[in-house]
């Protein structure tokens, strides 16, 4: 009977050593979602967001981003796969803040020196006469300037070096447009006549009519009013009388010649002879 009961005691003391040795077994081998580790990971995320690696580190970020949003999906179906993950989403996301300081410092440096090279260049633009000869493109470039550093001080240096950029290139431009206008008028100015001495039979009209003066016999005043010392009535001009002939007029002058000449009324067409 004894022997019986010892028999009974040693199986349940097996079963119970079994029971004991699955639930280990299953304590071992069951997963718990790496809850904790994934709010880290969002965290360093974060983190690098704030120090931009978005703008500057994104495909890094990015890498982060997904690998995140991967352990999120995995943590609910793949629990083992999903603890790797969300170690591999932690390191992304600190390379990413990493790799976001190191590229904010650089891109501060160059846009420091793309904003000096426009500057520079704007400089340049307005020893050539660009704000004279190219006003719209050199406005255009100060205007990209400005733009530029208003970037850098709100920490976008890449913004605040292509606007520099560009604004050296248009203020290049606006130097080359005003050297080419000046020179073009220089040439007209050794074309175009300064001075022309009076034939028999010519008026003020005919002179200002022909195409190496004005080509415009309405600017005529232009010519009264230079010469004022000489042509006491704008009637009577005579034969080598040599007169000054404006060049650099403005438009409200040559606006009010031709007014003037409209409503001056009829000519007597006499030329003094």
């Amino acid at each position: 009977m004894k022997s019986k009961k010892v028999k009974v005691l040693f199986v349940i003391l097996c079963l119970v050593i079994l029971g004991i040795f699955i639930i280990v077994i299953h304590f071992l081998v069951s997963c718990h979602p790496p809850l904790k580790e994934i709010s880290k990971a969002r965290a360093l995320l974060m983190e690098a967001q704030k120090a931009g690696a978005q703008r500057y580190a994104p495909e890094r970020y990015r890498e982060a981003e997904n690998l995140l949003a991967q352990v999120q999906a995995e943590a609910k179906t793949q629990c083992k796969k999903s603890w790797e993950t969300v170690k591999l989403a932690q390191q992304k996301a600190r390379e990413a803040k990493e790799d976001a300081l190191k590229g904010k410092a650089q891109a501060k440096v160059a846009a420091l020196k793309a904003i000096h090279a426009a500057q520079e260049a704007l400089k340049e633009a307005r020893e050539a006469g660009a704000p004279q000869y190219a006003p719209d493109l050199y406005r255009e470039a100060e205007n990209l300037l400005k733009k530029s550093q208003e970037d850098y001080r709100g920490e976008n240096y890449i913004g605040s070096k292509e606007e520099a950029n560009r604004s050296a290139q248009l203020a290049l431009k606006a130097k080359e447009t005003a050297i080419e206008v000046k020179e073009e008028l220089a040439r007209r100015q050794r074309a175009e006549p300064t001075t022309y001495v009076v034939k028999r039979g010519e008026c003020l009209w005919i002179i200002s009519s022909y195409p190496q003066i004005y080509g415009d016999p309405f600017l005529w005043p232009l010519i009264y009013w230079a010469n004022k010392v000489q042509i006491h009535d704008p009637d009577l001009i005579y034969p080598g009388q040599e007169f000054v002939i404006p060049r650099n007029f403005s438009h409200r002058e040559r606006d009010r010649a031709v007014c003037f000449s409209k409503h001056r009324g009829p000519w007597s067409l006499f030329d003094g002879k």
